[in-house]
């Protein structure tokens, strides 16, 4: 999350994992105007560890007054001066270096920086939220309750009086791996008890690892994912592909739990922030919730629903076994 700023224009610009300066709109990822600057002046990277700049202009870049060797990355750090060009508008502070992380970035005062989880951010608030933003299918979504849209690196986004940019600084192969790791560690030995009630008002939800019991008491979330648990088991038992089984539209799930659908993504990150927080690092659940547009399901975790005394079933299905 690199940020430059640069107080002659009253300007700030995050970094992307590789970011390009220089006057040329179809190659720089931030154009200049300065005339001494070259089409396509610097470039800034993410090494990994940190943040370096290479100079491939004609005229040259200064770093802390000192002209950058040609041919050469060069090392950046919080406080330096980067100096494009010899007016006072070609000169940036670097006023952040930390690594590059997906996020939304205020275009208004003051700086503001918006972390983004993968599985749900209800902005502005969670308990008045506006839009959820998410990542599913290797695509970050942004669903404003009533549309959803597909998001792209840069695009800008109003949440309230904010407007944000959102900034995909992410190395994508290492982002790709990583929930398929965590799904295979944990979903082995990860299973949900569901307790309802005769009249269904009241819902309790245990979880087991291992020998390990964890009661997680009644909850109102505890019914939503239940629901959404009948739903997957429902399709098991129909025979429906696994890739099909479960899935919800939103409008229904709220008009089944009678409920606005602005409530539904409240209490599905209720739900996934209790559950999280209750299990030990090494067994947090990766797809708690799968997504695609406009639908949501729960994940492939074991469980069983009991109402009263009854097992209403279990899942996987006996069938699918």
């Amino acid at each position: 999350m690199a940020i430059l700023r640069n107080e002659a224009l009253r300007r700030r610009v995050m970094l992307r994992p590789i970011h390009t300066f220089g006057r040329h709109p179809a190659s720089c990822r931030t154009v200049l105007q300065e005339a001494d600057v070259s089409k396509l002046h610097a470039l800034i990277r993410w090494n990994g560890s940190q943040w370096e700049i290479y100079d491939q202009s004609r005229n040259g870049t200064l770093l802390g007054g000192k002209k950058l060797p040609a041919g050469q990355w060069q090392a950046l750090q919080k406080g330096q001066h980067i100096q494009f060009g010899a007016g006072p508008n070609a000169i940036w502070e670097v006023i952040d270096d930390a690594a590059p992380q997906v996020c939304l970035f205020a275009l208004d005062e003051p700086c503001q920086i918006q972390h983004l989880r993968p599985e749900e951010n209800l902005l502005p608030d969670v308990s008045a939220p506006e839009v959820n933003i998410y990542h599913s299918n290797a695509t970050w979504l942004l669903d404003r309750m009533n549309r959803m849209d597909a998001l792209a690196d840069g695009d800008c986004i109003r949440i309230g009086p904010q407007l944000w940019e959102f900034v995909l600084g992410e190395e994508l192969d290492m982002t790709q791996e990583a929930p398929a790791q965590g799904k295979e560690e944990v979903a082995e030995d990860l299973h949900f008890d569901f307790h309802l009630s005769q009249n269904e008002e009241h819902t309790s939800l245990d979880l087991r690892v291992g020998q390990q019991v964890i009661s997680l008491g009644e909850r109102i979330h505890h019914y939503t994912l239940a629901t959404l648990a009948r739903q997957r088991l429902r399709d098991a038992r129909q025979g429906v592909e696994e890739s099909s089984q479960g899935w919800i539209p939103l409008d229904n799930l709220a008009r089944m739990l009678g409920v606005d659908p602005p409530y539904i993504n409240i209490q599905i990150f209720r739900a996934r922030q209790q559950i999280t927080r209750a299990l030990p690092m090494s067994r947090q659940p990766a797809c708690l919730f799968e997504r695609r547009r406009g639908e949501v399901r729960f994940g492939g975790y074991p469980f069983r629903i009991l109402k009263g005394l009854t097992e209403e079933g279990s899942f996987p299905h006996a069938a699918m076994m």
